[in-house]
């Protein structure tokens, strides 16, 4: 399946951007994982609700100040209260993907308390499938976003189910969002809250979720 193989990939990506850094000087290269939860926010909203994430990357420090980090990440997309409402019934499940490029800025409050701010873009792949396989049904069906949120067309004016049921889309993203962190005591590693927004132009419905972060990063 695509996810299977999208998750793969990301493993992948991660073992090679942090194997590295244990080989390297100490303070030039970062590491980071951790998962929470996260908002969808509209118009993702309108077909999804709350769901986990998780994300894990690794980067370069240029000054104990600023840093570039790779990233990947994954967004749980479970149906919204109306969208089950308007499938009738049918399973339904989505997910987000990205792999991104991001600028951090970080700084203290003091010895142990710290903040940072991070801003970044690359690729967000969306896909989300239903479950069982719809049959054709006996009068035409009106076309509605939530149709479209799951990959099938609209044909003039009404939807046409004769596509396979589950749809992917990709695109270029942008994300921004800020954390604080506490250093673990005599250690290079701390621990992370961060908050970020992310905006996707998927393919007729664009991808916004506000996903919360709880995690461990060493910089």
């Amino acid at each position: 399946m695509m996810s299977g193989r999208l998750l793969a990939a990301a493993g992948l990506f991660i073992t090679a951007c942090i194997a590295p850094v244990q080989a390297q000087e100490e303070g030039k290269f970062n590491v980071n994982m951790g998962g929470g939860f996260g908002v969808p926010l509209n118009p993702t909203a309108r077909f999804a609700g709350v769901g986990g994430n998780f994300v894990a990357g690794a980067g370069y420090n240029f000054s104990k100040h600023n840093a570039v980090i790779g990233q990947f990440m994954w967004f749980g997309l479970p149906p919204s209260v109306d969208a089950r409402e308007q499938l009738m019934g049918i399973g339904a499940s989505a997910n987000s993907y990205s792999l991104t490029a991001n600028y951090r800025y970080a700084n203290k409050f003091g010895p142990a308390l710290g903040y940072y701010i991070i801003a970044g873009g690359g690729w967000y792949y969306r896909n989300a499938s239903l479950s069982q396989t719809i049959p054709l049904p006996p009068a035409p069906v009106v076309c509605a976003p939530i149709w479209d949120w799951y990959g099938f067309q609209c044909v003039g004016g009404f939807e046409s189910f004769t596509r396979s049921v589950g749809a992917g889309t990709s695109s270029a993203g942008a994300n921004g969002g800020v954390g604080f962190t506490i250093r673990v005591k005599d250690t290079g590693w701390k621990f992370y809250i961060e908050s970020r927004y992310h905006y996707a132009a998927s393919r007729v419905i664009s991808t916004q979720m506000q996903p919360v972060t709880f995690g461990f990063s060493y910089h």
